[in-house]
């Protein structure tokens, strides 16, 4: 909520994540002004998505909260959320920037979270705004709604207004951060992964929000297929990563993640088996490697070094089937397995935007902001930058405040 302007004095970061929102904390207590604007309804980025952050095992969500209210209610800080850069242009040393703001249905500053809207919306489009929004509030998706009108009725305080439109905002700043982190790849491109044609073969993201202990299933772990608790799972690394065909590099947090999603369902479930298939282990951060090495209750989780070259169902559904070469013994199998697990097809933000109609920062072969071919680009942080976890997120977003403050260009 910025409440001093000094149009010599602001600064635009796009992007809402943990990089993002440290950025935006840091440069403002420099006595700067700061637009932060996130594509999404709320702010917290990926990590908002998590359920558990290693190594320390703590719940995602409570440092991230704290920052997420620190920001909302910093006097130098204007937050846009269901935002979108439609355009970048430079005139006289600074940047105008074209905002193009998503219409709010559901106004959140009016919304008393009664619960009437969700319960008379026969569509299923009305949903949370994220389970630990504050002040809490609902949102409605407008890719499912009917408008049929019965929320607008219902709603006690006026707070749903159907026709409200997206509107644009310009807003003129002396230099720019991308923090736009990542998104998942669509890995039906890799035919041996067969994803899509069983609902227990899923990504990480999508196995960390089915048995969050904050989501819908109380951080139970349980098929998709059939609701019973399975036998054996297995995290499958790089799918996706360090393959020319799709990611060349590799993502960074995956080893680290399967890790610490293993780690936790035989916390919940010790008679879970479960079973990583691994390139490298690569535990590169402090207290990382001692992480990895922890045994949940004795029982153990099986590491095998191989890729995986075919993951299929079974003619049953019942299970599925995992083709492999164990490159440790060197010898081929296959093993069945209830769930299974696609970790590393991570890439960043902006590859999928820039090139599309809008002006943004130069991009590398990889979809990496390049920091050194122009002013434009020169300052980014987190997974625009380089493939980067929760603490290096945290550190390049810093560190891009503190080069915008003195001019310092970042070159990698």
């Amino acid at each position: 909520m910025m409440s001093y302007h000094d149009e010599d004095n602001q600064y635009l970061i796009v992007g809402g994540g943990v990089a993002g929102i440290i950025a935006a904390l840091d440069l403002a207590e420099t006595g700067r002004d700061v637009y932060l604007v996130d594509k999404a309804a709320s702010l917290g980025g990926q990590v908002a998505k998590l359920d558990k952050i290693y190594p320390t095992d703590h719940c995602a969500f409570c440092p991230l909260w704290t920052d997420i209210k620190k920001v909302q209610t910093h006097s130098r800080i204007a937050v846009h959320t269901s935002s979108k850069v439609k355009d970048v242009t430079e005139k006289k040393g600074k940047y105008a920037v074209t905002i193009s703001k998503e219409p709010t249905i559901i106004d959140e500053n009016l919304c008393i979270y009664c619960g009437r809207c969700l319960q008379k919306c026969s569509a299923g489009a009305v949903r949370p705004l994220w389970e630990h929004a504050s002040p809490p509030s609902y949102f409605i998706d407008a890719s499912t709604c009917t408008d049929c009108g019965d929320c607008v009725d219902i709603c006690p305080t006026g707070a749903i207004d159907l026709n409200r439109t997206a509107v644009e905002i310009v807003l003129s700043v002396n230099d720019i951060i991308w923090a736009t982190g990542f998104k998942e790849v669509d890995l039906s491109l890799l035919p041996e992964f067969c994803i899509g044609s069983h609902p227990d073969i899923m990504t990480s993201l999508e196995f960390e929000k089915w048995t969050a202990e904050a989501g819908h299933n109380k951080g139970s772990i349980i098929r998709k297929l059939n609701g019973t608790a399975p036998q054996n799972i297995a995290f499958i690394q790089c799918a996706g990563a360090r393959d020319q065909r799709m990611l060349p590099y590799c993502s960074a947090v995956c080893c680290m993640h399967a890790i610490k999603q293993a780690q936790w369902v035989k916390r919940r479930e010790p008679d879970i088996d479960c079973c990583i298939f691994y390139t490298d282990l690569r535990t590169v951060g402090r207290d990382y490697y001692e992480y990895s090495l922890r045994d949940i209750k004795g029982s153990g989780i099986k590491l095998i070094r191989g890729r995986p070259g075919l993951i299929y169902p079974l003619p049953d559904r019942g299970s599925i089937a995992i083709k492999y070469e164990n490159t440790l013994t060197q010898t081929r199998e296959i093993a069945r397995f209830d769930m299974v697990v696609l970790n590393g097809n991570l890439q960043p933000s902006l590859v999928r935007t820039v090139g599309k109609g809008m002006r943004g920062p130069s991009l590398d072969s990889e979809g990496f902001v390049d920091t050194t071919r122009d002013d434009l680009s020169r300052f980014a942080g987190g997974f625009a930058l380089e493939p980067a976890d929760i603490a290096d997120s945290v550190i390049q977003g810093s560190s891009a405040a503190i080069n915008v403050a003195t001019k310092t260009i970042y070159k990698r």
